[in-house]
């Protein structure tokens, strides 16, 4: 399992189309930065695609200027990592 979250800079008027198109991706999801032109994203593996392979698709999309990875979590079971934390 890969879990990685980045910052996406975006064109400024492009933010909310930028956004939507992020969303529609499987494994991805928004959390904010829209209205500064700097989103807040989070990209886990899928069945269909490892995270790597998604995050250089942000490249493709209208409107994003650069993608620049701020954490990556790579592991075979991030549950079990949370509860040995726990413990």
């Amino acid at each position: 399992m890969n879990l990685c979250s980045l910052i996406v800079h975006t064109r400024p008027e492009k933010g909310p189309q930028v956004e939507q198109s992020l969303n529609r991706i499987p494994g991805v999801e928004v959390h904010g930065g829209v209205d500064e032109g700097k989103l807040i994203v989070t990209v886990e593996d899928t069945d269909e695609s490892p995270a790597s392979d998604t995050m250089m698709s942000f490249h493709d999309i209208e409107g994003v200027v650069s993608a620049t990875l701020i954490y990556h979590y790579g592991g075979d079971d991030l549950n079990e990592e949370v509860i040995r934390e726990l413990n």
